[in-house]
């Protein structure tokens, strides 16, 4: 009797715990989904896919050492090319060769911090000093596209032996940024200068 009682009780617990196993939903453990598959370059936060990005960085590497020499190629350059670019440097009537000379190298200092910047909100917040400051000085958007073309076209001359797709791209996207943001600066200087247009015409009509 006591045999058949073990048995028995065996022969439970085999059952028992058969009906637990089956109560458990296997398709939720596996085979487990596969995270979705996105096809394409990714993209930080400021624009760059990462291989332009790492392009730029590892480009900017090797032009850091010569960063005063090759500024003042690319700045002179440019001058002598346009050269009513002096009058932005003329103060009381003077020449201020200091800061003619000074501004190739702060020029490409700015683009180097542009390039390692990570921050999407401090790469807007460089981009709109660099117009302010511009505009304070009365420098014309179209003369810093043109310098940025110049130092794009200097750059990827002097790394043409290691010069890829991305670094190209790169250097283009970088372009963009600077001219989407100063098309959304013309356009707000447009609708500003037609609120005070409207806003005289009101005043004068109300003088009337």
């Amino acid at each position: 009797m006591s045999k058949i009682h073990a048995k028995l009780s065996v022969t439970s617990k085999l059952s028992s715990v058969h009906e637990s196993s089956s109560s458990i939903d296997v398709a939720s453990i596996f085979p487990k989904p596969l995270p979705v598959l996105k096809v394409g370059p990714v993209y930080d936060e400021s624009g760059f896919t990462l291989n332009e990005r790492l392009a730029l960085r590892q480009a900017w590497k090797l032009i850091k050492p010569f960063e005063r020499r090759y500024g003042k190629d690319i700045y002179f350059t440019f001058i002598m090319k346009y050269y009513k670019t002096f009058e932005n440097f003329r103060y009381n009537g003077k020449l201020d060769m200091h800061r003619l000379h000074g501004h190739s190298l702060a020029f490409m200092r700015y683009i180097s911090a542009v390039i390692d910047q990570n921050d999407p909100v401090l790469f807007q917040a460089m981009l709109s000093d660099n117009h302010i400051v511009h505009t304070r000085c009365r420098v014309s958007q179209e003369h810093m596209r043109m310098l940025m073309n110049a130092l794009i076209d200097y750059v990827l001359d002097k790394l043409q032996d290691v010069s890829s797709a991305a670094l190209k791209s790169g250097f283009q996207r970088l372009l963009e940024k600077f001219q989407v943001y100063f098309d959304q600066q013309n356009v707000s200087f447009i609708a500003y200068k037609r609120s005070l247009s409207k806003d005289s015409l009101s005043a004068h009509s109300e003088q009337q």
